[in-house]
């Protein structure tokens, strides 16, 4: 019954992932990878004797996660992402850092003066916000900072936390203070008094969004990421034991998956040994989708330690390779 459900999810998946990044459909998908596998370094003794353990919420990092006894919330990321477009040779490569943190700013606000007739920025106060922060560092290219602040923790942004590039959806909410987005000489922000309770201003901007919102990089990041994430499988490795070896062959009215199961040694990050195992997939959605790929994992943490693969969807072919280079926690 399991099995049968993890495939519904993949075909109801594999059509949102078309519907959020659309294409034609294409006659071959292209499985070669362009970046050589690297194993993450590994050590003979495991800081636990863990047998048992699955991947069990991919990507949720909102949640604490327990090492030793202790749970810990994910405070930072940085990882390597490297990616190839749909209709592009060439893998573009960045570094990703991800951080959030209680933090205060300034809030300011704008007004209409009845006198002169023009729109007025008024600074409103010091408050205590909830600030997510992104840098983007291209290999060429110049650097993009967000800075997207709160009032108090933002599911919506807790759910996307991971991404390289932050969705326009962050404006959505009550919980909204502030954004403020910088890229060479280009740069925006934008203050919403009521995210702090105030209601006698009206938001105040500085700047042009367009060179963000309407940038193609943007959205090939956001979108290749997004295929990533969304990726059907990964709740097929919710019962899997990743400790244990195994392969695993499904079919199912059009929809098949296979995917085998090699437990590896300790990985060292933040300071703590994880025991991962290296999953490796392909799986097909007829006239849908198709991917195929490998991912390092440990039970332990909910973002992958590595992964690469090619991920097609409705005539998009998206390469993708990402690796975890740090993280940092803070205990619950």
């Amino acid at each position: 019954m399991r099995k049968f459900v993890v495939l519904l999810a993949l075909a109801v998946a594999v059509l949102i992932i078309s519907g959020c990044i659309g294409g034609n459909v294409p006659t071959k998908m292209p499985m070669e990878s362009e970046v050589q596998e690297t194993t993450p370094q590994e050590n003979t003794q495991s800081e636990t004797q863990e047998e048992y353990g699955t991947w069990a919420s991919p990507w949720d990092v909102s949640k604490p996660i327990e090492i030793k006894g202790k749970k810990y919330h994910i405070a930072s990321l940085r990882y390597e992402y490297k990616v190839r477009y749909p209709g592009s040779n060439e893998v573009k490569e960045y570094t990703v850092i991800k951080e959030r943190k209680k933090a205060k700013i300034e809030v300011y606000g704008s007004s209409f003066n009845s006198e002169s007739g023009e729109i007025e920025k008024v600074k409103i106060g010091e408050y205590e916000v909830y600030e997510y922060y992104t840098e983007l560092i291209p290999k060429n290219g110049d650097v993009l900072e967000v800075y997207v602040w709160t009032n108090g923790e933002s599911d919506v942004m807790d759910m996307y936390f991971t991404f390289p590039v932050p969705a326009t959806m962050i404006f959505a909410g009550q919980n909204f203070v502030a954004i403020k987005l910088i890229s060479g000489d280009k740069m925006y922000e934008m203050y919403n008094p009521a995210g702090v309770g105030n209601y006698n201003y009206m938001p105040y901007e500085n700047g042009d969004l367009g060179w963000f919102t309407n940038s193609e990089e943007v959205e090939n990041l956001y979108g290749s990421f997004f295929a990533v994430y969304q990726f059907p499988f990964w709740s097929a490795l919710e019962e899997e034991n990743l400790y244990t070896p195994a392969e695993e062959s499904f079919s199912y009215m059009g929809i098949s998956y296979n995917y085998r199961i090699t437990p590896q040694s300790t990985v060292v990050v933040a300071g703590h040994k994880f025991r991962t195992s290296k999953v490796e997939w392909t799986y097909s959605f007829t006239g849908q989708g198709s991917a195929k790929g490998y991912a390092v994992l440990t039970s332990s943490l909910p973002v992958p330690l590595q992964l690469e693969g090619v991920f097609a969807v409705q005539g998009q072919a998206w390469y993708a390779y990402m690796k975890l280079l740090d993280i940092g926690l803070k205990e619950a």
